[in-house]
């Protein structure tokens, strides 16, 4: 179960909420950890985590336009215009302690917010984290598959293929045609992004690469140590794109170890 944390104005009007808060009983000291999702996911995709995590730390989930309960609405297709749409939701839910966690396409939307949190509104994360996500100045960028442009068969296939569309969807025709288009919008952010020189962020910033993942590799996200002047760990875990989701438990401990050492339990 959730409840809207935040909520921002429709383009039509009414409020949609763009961040979700688990149910989950937290200690008043907790960090809040906002988490964005990688290409065509919702926030239910970190149910997972908010019970392993607590009760050192809480949950806020960035909730897109385009899925779950706002599956009626269309997705957004660029990386600016989703920083841009979040920020008057999350600004201000980030008064105390808190750390930034995107996985894919939400690594580079976890990134461009830490820095104009920190650039435009003196909000400073205490640490982000990166998965599954090679780093904006990677030249292994420009050898990623184009999937925004792919014919929809191709690209429906493509995600399948990273395990990125649970298998109970994969096959249901319905369902491909109501998520395709989010799914093109979403692969759109994370393949249009284009990095802009600035501050490296103050925050640490830990990165963990699966090791059989074929769309970011260990050594294509060495170089995110280039945006900080802080800490920088690099973790390569076993599995593959979707590594952190192939085992919940053993990645909150690796989040709690980066993010809450002093009660990590490896």
């Amino acid at each position: 179960m959730y409840q809207s944390s935040s909520t921002a104005s429709r383009p039509g009007g009414g409020t949609a909420p763009w961040l979700l808060k688990p149910q989950v009983p937290v200690s008043p000291q907790a960090l809040t950890l906002v988490c964005v999702p990688h290409a065509g996911a919702g926030p239910g995709v970190y149910r997972a985590f908010a019970r392993q995590l607590a009760p050192h730390v809480s949950l806020r989930l960035v909730h897109l336009p385009g899925r779950e309960s706002r599956v009626g609405e269309p997705a957004l297709d660029s990386l600016p215009r989703v920083v841009r749409a979040a920020l008057p939701a999350l600004v201000p839910e980030l008064r105390g302690r808190f750390a930034l966690w995107g996985h894919s396409m939400g690594g580079f939307v976890a990134f461009e917010l830490a820095r104009v949190l920190q650039a435009r509104f003196g909000l400073r994360a205490e640490a982000l984290v990166v998965s599954g996500c090679q780093a904006p100045r990677s030249p292994e960028r420009a050898a990623l598959p184009q999937r925004r442009l792919m014919e929809d068969d191709e690209l429906w296939l493509s995600a399948a293929d990273l395990n990125g569309i649970p298998a109970e969807i994969t096959g249901n025709g319905a369902l491909r045609e109501l998520l395709l288009p989010t799914l093109r919008a979403d692969f759109a952010v994370f393949e249009t992004y284009e990095y802009r020189a600035g501050p490296p962020l103050s925050c640490p910033l830990h990165v963990f690469a699966g090791r059989d993942d074929p769309e970011a590799s260990a050594g294509d996200m060495e170089a995110w140590k280039l945006e900080t002047r802080s800490d920088f760990t690099l973790t390569e875990l076993a599995g593959g794109h979707f590594f952190h989701l192939e085992d919940p438990v053993g990645f909150s401990d690796r989040l709690t170890s980066v993010l809450w050492p002093r009660h990590a339990t490896r």
